[in-house]
């Protein structure tokens, strides 16, 4: 596992409190983009209970970002921001063909 964690660009840990806490405890801080920039590697803990988001941060995952909701509401309102950006970017995509296109 910690193969995989340290390999992680972001991590989105729900609704198990003890692989969240598991998971948090063995990603890096931080990872090294192509560029040999550093950033903050992005941590998203989702629980109903506010023990497991506190927990992960009081045992060092300091860049995690807690969010205390249903992990169903959360996933279905990730849905739908996932789809509706799709769909931008294909209308993005359509209109800069269209656009490129020959008269």
């Amino acid at each position: 596992m910690k193969r995989h964690t340290t390999r992680a660009t972001m991590a989105v840990l729900i609704a198990t409190a003890l692989h969240a806490i598991a998971t948090g405890n063995m990603l890096p801080a931080f990872v090294t983009e192509k560029d040999g920039s550093m950033r903050e590697l992005p941590t998203i803990c989702v629980d109903s209970s506010e023990f497991v988001v506190s927990k992960l941060k009081d045992r060092g995952t300091h860049q995690a970002f807690g969010v205390v909701t249903n992990a169903q509401d959360f996933m279905h309102i990730l849905k739908l921001y996932v789809e509706r950006e799709l769909t931008d970017r294909k209308a993005e995509q359509a209109a800069g063909q269209t656009s490129k296109a020959p008269a």
